[in-house]
């Protein structure tokens, strides 16, 4: 074997050939087919990116119903049965706490 080989020697030569316009004509039908595909894909985008959208909004609705609840209007109603069904020691030392509470007495 010989061990000073020069692959410079070698030359630069195509080891196959094609015929005249082969690549131009394969780009051609190549660009012909992915256009037909393209509008689809965006088209698919699209629906998906409004459909994901939408599905965002009323979830953000729900959230902000239960958030702020418009239907609860009776809440100091509320407030004055879970009181009145405390104990008449929990009773004091709630309105004990409510009269020292230096930010609601000033």
């Amino acid at each position: 074997m010989d061990k000073k080989f020069d692959f410079n020697s070698m030359g630069k030569r195509m080891p196959y050939k094609t015929p005249e316009g082969f690549l131009d004509e394969m780009e051609a039908n190549v660009w012909k087919e992915v256009q037909h595909e393209l509008p689809q894909t965006h088209k698919r985008t699209t629906f998906r990116l409004r459909v994901f959208a939408g599905a965002m909004a009323v979830a953000a609705s729900i959230a902000l119903l239960l958030v702020l609840n418009p239907f609860q209007t009776d809440s100091f109603s509320r407030v004055e049965r879970a009181f009145a069904n405390l104990t008449e020691d929990d009773q004091a030392y709630m309105l004990a706490v409510y009269q020292e509470d230096i930010f609601i007495n000033q």
